[in-house]
């Protein structure tokens, strides 16, 4: 007795230490934004009432008239949706603001909305505040409108003093939407930019034209089957030490639900996507790990239009069928390596509901392997896989196999997990299911597994 005392006093009994992380690892705001999942974009403006797309700086602000404005209705929904976020374009490239800026005069006070008194962002940012939702703003730096934009730095000073008032009116905003769309050849204060959001706002993420979020490089709101989340960041970085820096650099995918319209047209409705298309959207935007960002327009009301608004809450009612009973927490769950032979590590972690667990091997290891094992054949169609990102993104090749007949086959494959992988599968029945990582660039860490069966909905057209 006296000598086991002696050892554990002299620190000889100890833990099993945690992998160390692998590469850059995201901030705890990039893993919160990832854990998301999706979001609303909402394009709401001058060019609303105009039926088009981008306008070109000279429409009259009177014009800009909603008749039956309601920001709530716009967050309301995209809660129901499950959606985690909301993205409001504060000013598009037309240089209509549609929140009563300081800076020029051509916004939504010199409006008849509401008296020249109207302020979009004021309802949506309170709506999003107590429901809660995180804020996002979209300030488009392109400027057709503003005569200062032919001067950068006069255009700059006015930009920042923007972005100030975003920032500091409507706070808390998580996430600051740069388009670079238009400002081909025009130089601007980009350090000044970031610098200003990090101290006016710390916790808000810079997307697309900017360190914290990717643009994924189309609008169609598809990720490639490869993603990683670890790019090499161009653009300048106030502290950063050099504009190309290795950084956790997360995808969005941005898409409309009426295709080819970001902002409503009056004859738009035919654009709708099906049910069908938008459920293939979302199993190749968050299926494969990234974030999924749904341009929803609100109308000539300022509502969302009642044909958007019921497809988008049909897919969310279909996918939260399909998601909601994971089916892998009754398994059996054992693994090929654990590391350490530590139950701090262990294979169950990966059915636990704990983002704050996972499972992983021993240093050195880059192929192992999850068994899940029932009494009985399960029925399933959609395997989910999640890595524990806190350690760095490890995976680069994995396959899902079952047992039949005597043997393994493999029902699915790919490359990398990321944040989530979703394999849809023809349904399939069996009792036995290995998780095969093949090929890593450390030893993985997995955090989650999810076995599920599709709701009958999602053959819905």
């Amino acid at each position: 007795m006296i000598a086991l005392l002696t050892l554990l006093a002299g620190g000889f009994v100890t833990a099993v230490a945690p992998p160390e992380p692998f590469g850059p690892v995201p901030t705890p705001q990039q893993l919160a934004w990832q854990r998301m999942e999706f979001g609303m974009f909402c394009h709401f403006g001058i060019n609303t009432f105009h039926n088009e797309e981008w306008t070109d700086g000279t429409k009259d602000p009177k014009t800009f008239l909603p008749t039956a404005f309601n920001g709530r209705q716009w967050v309301e929904t995209a809660k129901e949706a499950g959606m985690g976020y909301l993205i409001v374009t504060a000013k598009h490239h037309d240089g209509f603001s549609v929140y009563p800026t300081e800076e020029g005069d051509y916004n939504v006070k010199a409006s008849p909305w509401r008296d020249g008194k109207g302020d979009v962002l004021r309802e949506v940012a309170d709506a999003c505040h107590e429901l809660g939702l995180m804020l996002g703003v979209y300030l488009s730096p392109w400027d057709r409108h503003d005569p200062l934009y032919a001067n950068p730095p006069a255009y700059d000073t006015r930009f920042k003093t923007m972005l100030k008032e975003l920032l500091t009116w409507y706070a808390p905003v998580g996430e600051v939407w740069f388009d670079g769309a238009g400002s081909e050849g025009h130089v601007y204060d980009w350090n000044g930019y970031y610098a200003l959001i990090r101290e006016v706002a710390p916790d808000a993420l810079i997307a697309i034209c900017g360190p914290d979020i990717r643009w994924v490089g189309n609008e169609d709101g598809l990720a490639p089957d490869t993603l990683w989340n670890v790019h090499e960041v161009t653009l300048p970085i106030p502290g950063s030490g050099g504009s190309n820096e290795k950084r956790w650099y997360p995808s969005e995918c941005d898409v409309p639900i009426r295709k080819g319209q970001w902002f409503y047209h009056t004859d738009g409705e035919s654009n709708l996507r099906s049910v069908r298309e938008l459920l293939d959207i979302y199993y190749r935007s968050v299926g494969l790990g990234a974030s999924l960002l749904l341009n929803v327009s609100p109308d000539r009301r300022g509502l969302l239009p009642d044909p958007d608004r019921e497809r988008l809450l049909e897919v969310a009612r279909i996918l939260a069928s399909t998601f909601h009973y994971n089916m892998a927490v009754h398994a059996h769950v054992s693994a090929s390596n654990v590391r350490g032979n530590d139950k701090e590590y262990a294979a169950g972690n990966v059915t636990d509901n704990n983002p704050d667990t996972y499972w992983t091997v021993n240093d050195g290891v880059l192929q192992a392997s999850l068994l899940l094992r029932y009494g009985s054949d399960r029925e399933f169609d959609r395997v989910m896989l999640q890595e524990h990102l806190p350690l760095g993104q490890r995976v680069t090749a994995h396959e899902i196999q079952v047992y039949e007949a005597g043997g393994w086959k493999t029902v699915a494959s790919g490359t990398t997990v990321g944040y989530k992988r979703i394999h849809r599968l023809p349904l399939t029945k069996a009792s036995r299911i290995r998780i095969q990582i093949t090929d890593a660039l450390a030893p993985p860490a997995i955090e989650a597994i999810g076995l599920y069966k599709a709701s009958v909905g999602e053959n819905t057209e």
